[in-house]
């Protein structure tokens, strides 16, 4: 069976939303579901809401011309969701909601990458890294469960631990896109693999990926299991089918002071 990226997230959302973890957290503590793609997904299988424009659920986004900034005039803000009650909140207030949270606390981030080493990577091109960079101290002092949702099509084949050290806005001689530096975070990382094994109870193999005519980014899985889970794999699999791909806005380059190759000649 084949998942094309929009597809994969939308199961990871349905998995992610169903651990028990995250379920106990909406019922009796705080739930931080921090803005991409992926994690927009989540939101709406965890709350049962649609978001009209989930390629506006992010701050940065990589689009077929580069990295890049999200119009902040358009796109959403994080979601706190405290004993079931949600508020939308900015990231510069995040750390105050992080501060108070605990094991039993949830924090929800996608990634930009993901390495066979149980690593994810997420990309900064905001002051002070941007969201990441203001909680994940209060996260790691506190220990707050994290939860990384992130598709296959972000697994890179190195150890992200040995590359991040040599990104860096300043690092770089030129960046066609936005310049960014890396922070290598860990945590429960969920994949379609993680996902179809936590929904029906299967080993989900990736033997393939790629594609064109709208499959660019997909993977191709080889399923594994009882006969009657397998079963259920194919119905879920048929249900997501067909789950539109994503689009969003950038930011202008002439409003832009990025460093970046495009910005400079605009």
């Amino acid at each position: 069976m084949t998942l094309t990226p929009s597809e994969g997230k939308r199961l990871i959302g349905m998995a992610v939303a169903s651990m028990d973890v995250v379920q106990n957290a909406l019922k009796e503590g705080t739930i931080v579901i921090a803005t991409s793609t992926t994690t927009a997904y989540v939101q709406e299988e965890l709350l049962g809401n649609e978001i009209a424009d989930k390629g506006m659920f992010t701050a940065g986004v990589i689009t077929a011309k580069s990295c890049c900034i999200t119009d902040p005039k358009e796109r959403y803000k994080h979601q706190v969701i405290t004993k079931g009650k949600v508020k939308e909140m900015a990231a510069k207030d995040l750390p105050k909601v992080l501060a108070r949270m605990g094991p039993a606390d949830v924090f929800i981030k996608g990634a930009n990458a993901i390495d066979p080493f149980g690593q994810a990577g997420i990309l900064l091109g905001g002051a002070g890294g941007g969201t990441i960079g203001k909680v994940w101290g209060h996260i790691t002092a506190n220990g707050v469960t994290t939860v990384i949702a992130v598709g296959l099509e972000k697994l890179v084949p190195i150890s992200l631990a040995d590359i991040a050290p040599k990104t860096g806005i300043q690092s770089v001689d030129a960046s066609l896109g936005m310049a960014v530096g890396m922070m290598v975070v860990g945590g429960n990382i969920i994949t379609e693999m993680e996902a179809l094994k936590l929904l029906v109870g299967v080993e989900a193999y990736p033997i393939a990926g790629g594609g064109i005519s709208g499959g660019e980014g997909s993977k191709t899985f080889l399923l594994e299991g009882e006969e009657e889970n397998v079963k259920a794999a194919y119905d879920l699999v048929c249900s997501v089918k067909g789950e539109p791909p994503l689009e969003t806005k950038v930011q202008s380059c002439k409003i832009c002071d990025a460093k970046c190759l495009y910005n400079e000649n605009a």
